[in-house]
């Protein structure tokens, strides 16, 4: 029996006395640092102040430091407000503030020539609002993405929290955690280093979900190389491409998918010890971790570097490469917190395989990125199992793709009151009304809609509500006024996005013109992607208004309340999760 207080993924300081009462030891001890000025706090002073033990104030002030809210000074150990409270703080007053005193009047002007026809209304101010997750630590030239993902959760002494709790077919429950993933993905980097590779290096990982998936990314992003998911079901043609298109130095696998690797290969393989046969040029994969001595050092990115490549799926002509860089991380963060609303006493499951973008962005990296446990379920998509595991881990923050959900309305058990979701959100597609009544009626939560790309990530949600007017409400209303978005709403854009509905001639158009939505790069701090790396003639597409537009191949149109609403896809629109 797994106990869900020990593993809920939770790295902040809400988990450790448990809901309201952390936050609000956790509000105190940053208002104690507030008051304390320039000189800064010492841990005493914080401890009366907010009337808290030591060992409390100090885990509550290593939760807020590992967030950005605190730092403490080296040398006099003071503790300060944090880069993040200050950025958080600097909005408040831009909102706050004082409105500035009115212009003096100025002297008239030539009154301008009536106008033939009437004005078209103009796009509501839809301006990209700042983002608290453009984390320095994110930018740079120095920038230790193994320690980001890893070995700072291991040093904020809860390495014994669980990285990964993996799910077997028969319901056997497997727990990986950040301290042993650290160890063993130190020693999995020395053998890959014994491999030949190195920085930069493309590493095929052509894996189920399972730790060894976990161990191998991060054994990668040791070395500073980039981690190539494929996907389980690809055919052995498909994997053969991006193999050789991708010029891939190395691939991990298991006996049972190696037969999809071509025969004709030459690049060294890991195997994961099983059933299947190995062949004589094999290299054990266990075997050759605990043989290998830890690698100490860990490699350094650059902002701009990939750590991560995903191909487009079989449906495209020609797969597209797309490189995740370092810097997408904020954008990541951004998601996890607003646009999944993730909070620190979820148990969060996302469902999308980590071999497609989704699944790589919001059930790998992101978890890891925020210290949460990564819910991995082995085996095909199977109803009753979906529903088992709800029920045996609690999981209160759920997100899949439309199929899963479809499939869930066709066969649903009944088994509402078992349930402890607060939030269930997908992506893909726009939801029909008998979809979002079904998960309303039945699961008593929020079916919410997401959208993005491969090369964007999700950057339109319904969740966030930008002015802070609105949360969801099961009957549809609160204080009053509807708070639901839209019928065939996508939503709107998320803090760091500007987005805009372009006409033909790449002209923003106005309210209720239909055209192409498209991203105002220019001021989109939280956009990242600058080229597929296989195709300059695809690339163009993307930007055939010019670098100031990014183009997603999906037309919409733009309310007056700054909703954006889907009306179809372009032939080359590209979307996160399989098969939609």
């Amino acid at each position: 029996m797994i106990n869900h207080a020990a593993t809920a993924p939770s790295p902040s300081a809400a988990n450790t006395a448990g809901g309201t009462q952390s936050l609000e030891r956790a509000i105190a001890l940053l208002r104690a640092v507030a008051d304390a000025g320039t000189d800064g706090a010492r841990l005493a002073d914080l401890m009366g102040g907010a009337g808290l033990s030591k060992a409390t104030a100090h885990r509550l002030l290593m939760a807020l430091a590992r967030e950005g809210l605190v730092e403490q000074d080296a040398r006099s150990k003071r503790y300060h407000p944090g880069p993040d409270l200050v950025a958080l703080g600097d909005l408040a007053a831009l909102r706050h503030r004082p409105p500035p005193p009115p212009a003096p009047p100025q002297p008239p002007e030539a009154a301008p020539p009536a106008m033939s026809t009437p004005v078209q209304p103009a796009p509501p101010a839809l301006v990209a609002r700042p983002s608290a997750f453009l984390r320095p630590e994110y930018r740079g030239d120095s920038i230790a993405l193994a320690t980001l993902l890893c070995d700072r959760h291991v040093r904020a002494a809860d390495g014994a929290r669980a990285a990964l709790l993996h799910e077997s077919v028969a319901g056997q429950t497997t727990e990986l955690s950040f301290a042993r993933l650290a160890r063993d993905s130190a020693r999995f980097a020395a053998v890959l280093t014994g491999m030949g590779v190195g920085r930069g290096d493309r590493v095929a990982v052509l894996l189920p979900k399972g730790p060894e998936l976990l161990i191998t990314a991060l054994a990668i992003w040791r070395l500073g190389g980039v981690y190539m998911p494929l996907f389980t079901t690809y055919t052995a043609s498909a994997v053969a491409y991006r193999l050789a298109d991708s010029d891939a130095r190395a691939i991990v696998t298991n006996g049972f998918l190696r037969r999809k690797v071509p025969r004709d290969n030459s690049r060294p393989v890991v195997t994961v010890e099983g059933d299947e046969a190995f062949g004589p040029d094999a290299v054990p994969f266990w075997s050759s971790l605990h043989e290998a001595a830890p690698l100490a050092e860990v490699a350094r990115y650059r902002e701009g570097d990939a750590f991560a490549l995903i191909y487009t799926s079989e449906s495209e002509p020609t797969p597209l490469g797309v490189s995740l860089p370092v810097k997408a991380l904020s954008g990541i963060e951004q998601y996890m917190r607003i646009g999944l609303d993730l909070r620190d006493d979820d148990i969060y499951w996302n469902m999308a395989d980590p071999g497609w973008a989704y699944g790589a962005y919001y059930g790998l990296v992101g978890p890891l990125l925020l210290g949460r446990t990564t819910i991995f379920c082995d085996g095909p998509y199977d109803v009753r199992q979906g529903y088992r595991m709800l029920t045996k881990f609690g999981v209160t923050n759920l997100t899949a793709a439309p199929s899963q959900i479809r499939a869930w309305h066709g066969a649903d058990p009944g088994v509402s009151h078992q349930l402890a979701l607060r939030i269930l959100s997908v992506v893909g597609e726009p939801l029909p009304p008998d979809l979002i009544a079904w998960a309303n009626r039945t699961v008593k939560v929020p079916l919410l809609d997401q959208y993005g790309q491969r090369e964007t990530g999700i950057f339109i949600v319904n969740r966030y509500d930008p002015d802070g007017v609105s949360r969801y409400d099961p009957d549809g209303r609160e204080d009053g006024e509807a708070v639901q978005p839209p019928s065939g709403s996508l939503g709107r854009p998320m803090p760091g996005f500007r987005v805009v509905i372009l006409d033909p001639d790449g002209r923003e158009a106005p309210v209720g013109g239909a055209g192409e939505i498209a991203i105002d790069v220019e001021h989109s701090p939280l956009f990242w992607f600058e080229s597929y790396a296989n195709d300059p003639e695809r690339t163009a597409r993307r930007f055939r208004h010019g670098r100031r537009y990014y183009l997603t191949g999906d037309r919409a149109f733009l309310d007056a309340d700054g909703n954006i609403h889907y009306r179809g896809r372009a032939s080359d629109a590209i979307q996160m999760q399989q098969g939609e």
